[in-house]
């Protein structure tokens, strides 16, 4: 019985975590389309929406497992180049 609890418990706290990291992520990539206009101001806004989505990614990829990262990747219509690609958008963190 406590196996089938724990196993209920773990596959709803993922699920739960899928789908916070997609509504994160969607905003994110809607935010991003945006974004489009070529002033100064708006580039400057598109490139920190792009950090902020890289590390966003970072956050997804390091607390989902692998079959719900892939379907997070696949709902988000992300391949693996593009996803990589907001990843490396994340600058380090200045000391």
């Amino acid at each position: 019985m406590h196996k089938i609890l724990l196993h209920w418990f773990v596959k709803g706290k993922s699920m739960d975590q899928f789908e916070t990291w997609k509504a994160i992520l969607s905003k994110d990539l809607l935010d991003l389309q945006q974004l489009q206009a070529q002033d100064l101001s708006t580039r400057i806004r598109h490139s920190l929406k792009e950090q902020e989505l890289g590390q966003h990614c970072c956050q997804a990829g390091e607390s989902l497992g692998d079959a719900h990262l892939l379907r997070l990747k696949e709902t988000l219509g992300l391949d693996e180049q593009q996803w990589h690609a907001y990843k490396s958008n994340v600058r380090p963190a200045r000391e």
